[in-house]
């Protein structure tokens, strides 16, 4: 079996025994609540105690799954030691930052974002801590074991490919919030619940723009780690989207409801990260364009790879 389909093969048998797991936790949890010996599931609805149990299986079977592949040294995955390492973060913070300011100040002209009377910026820190720690995450995964996995059998192109489709889908991959009650799980409740998972899933519409906007980070993600050798730029320009768009949702509200003003913008997905339209879209692309430029006439020569 290829490398890149063995990464496939992981996520699937790590998400069909977290699913599994998850309602043995769910009944201990609620045994030790009523038994008064702790409560520390005691808020939590079967849906999200299925995601916890997804996140940690795929966590706990990454690194079998990385010797099953072949991994044996991270520098089998193509990456090299940076020193434009802070240069490459920060130039990426500001592209993807510059990008999406462009695109949010387009829609408030348009009439449509509409200002928050009253901003909650309090949740600035919040954005920080998740803008740091996603893109540190996400980035190690998918650009440093996925593309680097996939670039050991494909070409350069087909690899960004496959790495950005499976940083889609996993996005969409959660359950659904059926609202099952205590005594209505069974030993299958989990692996019913990812059978399900369409029902959590937007309108077609919606989830075209969603699916296409991180295809498309993904691939600038993708093609900036293949050409810096290196996982700094995609840190920032990661980090620089979650920053920007999570706190123009502090600053701003749709002037819609629903599907909104699709096809030019619409709701925003996964946890509010996720915006959609032609526009957000058109930010990403600009964002891929300065990063394209930046890679092509930056001070220092980048060299071509794989």
């Amino acid at each position: 079996m290829p490398a890149y389909l063995k990464i496939f093969a992981y996520v699937a048998v790590a998400l069909t025994l977290g699913a599994l797991a998850a309602p043995p936790v769910f009944w201990v949890g609620n045994g030790l609540e009523a038994a008064g010996i702790s409560d520390w599931l005691a808020d939590f609805p079967f849906h999200r105690v299925l995601s916890r149990c997804l996140q940690i299986s795929l966590v706990v079977l990454l690194w079998p799954a990385l010797r099953w592949v072949g991994l044996r040294r991270p520098s089998e995955l193509g990456l090299r030691r940076n020193p434009s390492a802070a240069r490459d973060v920060v130039v990426g913070l500001l592209l993807a930052v510059c990008s999406v300011a462009l695109m949010t100040t387009f829609s408030r002209l348009s009439g449509l974002l509409l200002p928050r009377p009253e901003p909650a910026l309090a949740g600035l820190g919040r954005i920080l801590a998740t803008a740091a720690t996603v893109s540190v995450l996400e980035e190690a995964v998918f650009r440093g074991v996925v593309l680097g996995v996939c670039l050991w059998t494909l070409s350069r192109g087909a690899s960004v490919f496959f790495s950005a489709l499976l940083f889609a889908l996993v996005h969409f991959v959660k359950p659904a919030k059926t609202g099952l009650a205590p005594g209505e799980i069974s030993w299958s409740s989990g692996l019913a619940e990812m059978m399900n998972f369409t029902a959590g899933l937007p309108s077609l519409w919606v989830l075209f723009f969603g699916f296409a906007s991180l295809m498309v980070a993904g691939w600038v993600l993708g093609q900036a780690a293949v050409r810096t050798r290196s996982l700094w730029l995609p840190i920032g320009i990661h980090a620089g989207w979650i920053l920007a768009v999570q706190t123009s949702g502090l600053l701003f509200r749709p002037a819609f409801d629903g599907a909104g003003a699709l096809p030019w913008l619409g709701p925003r997905l996964v946890s509010g990260a996720v915006p959609t339209g032609l526009l957000p879209l058109a930010g990403l692309i600009l964002a891929g364009f300065l990063c394209a430029l930046y890679l092509r006439y930056g001070l220092r020569r980048v060299e071509r790879v794989f």
